[in-house]
């Protein structure tokens, strides 16, 4: 389930880029999430139904209780604020850019973890932090200290997407998926909807032109991937879901050289490498006095 919404967020990175010709960000996610919701809405009724028809199971008004509908808004909340830096970010950088950077979450969610939890982290996530860094600098800084905003939107937009996935291990156990997908998917389009009429002009015409690519985020890299993700969180090892996520940037890299012929220089090709080296590095188990002894 991981593998098969990592290929389909990889690929969805072009299908946002292309989008943005014809339509302003905020009402891009806007109509995305509102179709990612409605493919939810599907299954999270199917569930609902059952659970009114297996009182032992649940009930109907327990199945959409407040504890669903505010994680399902937590989680809206922030994969809003992810979603949106990205799409601003894609303005201003390359779709290869967006994709490696992105995949900092990786690196950042232990760190969040030890800041937010005192979760200590092991010897081999600081090396990460180090070559990752280094990877940022090659990819995104070119002639001297000068970083591309876009670049820097996408770095914040990593922040918020470790925070969404530290949180999606916390709530998707305790709730139904497509009922949590539904609120997160709902959300998104309300906020971004409500900020799209106060700083862009939302048009149905202007949508018309970017429909292919607004269908296909919405289906499948909203619709279908973030429901996969949240499923999966559930019983897949954190170390194997992380290592897969990271080929996200590798799909996107090579799906922007296909379909948008966003080359990569020589330098750029080396921060990529850089990166992903160090998603790879940050899942290596560091080694405990524990380990030593029982070995």
């Amino acid at each position: 389930m991981i593998l098969t919404a990592t290929l389909i967020w990889g690929a969805g990175y072009a299908a946002q880029s292309a989008g943005m010709e014809h339509v302003a960000p905020l009402t891009f996610n806007a109509a995305r999430f509102f179709i990612g919701g409605t493919v939810a809405l599907g299954p999270a009724l199917v569930f609902l139904l059952r659970q009114k028809n297996a009182p032992e199971k649940g009930t109907l008004p327990a199945a959409i209780s407040k504890r669903t509908l505010t994680a399902g808004f937590i989680c809206g909340a922030v994969l809003c604020l992810a979603i949106n830096l990205q799409q601003f970010g894609l303005m201003f950088t390359t779709v290869a850019n967006t994709s490696f950077i992105t995949s900092l979450y990786v690196i950042m969610v232990p760190l969040i973890s030890l800041v937010a939890f005192g979760k200590k982290a092991a010897l081999p996530v600081w090396l990460a932090v180090a070559t990752a860094m280094a990877g940022v600098y090659f990819l995104s800084l070119s002639g001297g200290l000068y970083l591309n905003r876009g670049d820097v939107l996408v770095f914040f937009c990593a922040v918020a997407f470790s925070v969404q996935i530290i949180i999606i291990s916390h709530f998707s156990p305790r709730h139904n998926v497509f009922a949590l997908a539904c609120v997160q998917f709902y959300t998104v389009f309300a906020i971004s909807l409500v900020l799209a009429f106060v700083f862009e002009t939302p048009s149905l015409v202007a949508l018309l032109p970017a429909a292919p690519y607004v269908l296909y985020t919405g289906v499948l890299s909203s619709g279908v991937a973030y429901i996969l993700q949240m499923k999966a969180q559930k019983t897949t090892d954190p170390t194997v879901a992380a290592v897969l996520f990271s080929f996200e940037g590798v799909v996107a890299t090579f799906t922007a050289w296909f379909v948008l012929n966003q080359f990569l220089s020589p330098r750029e090709i080396l921060g990529c490498v850089l990166i992903f080296a160090a998603i790879l590095v940050a899942q290596v188990p560091g080694r405990t006095k524990k380990d030593s002894i029982i070995e």
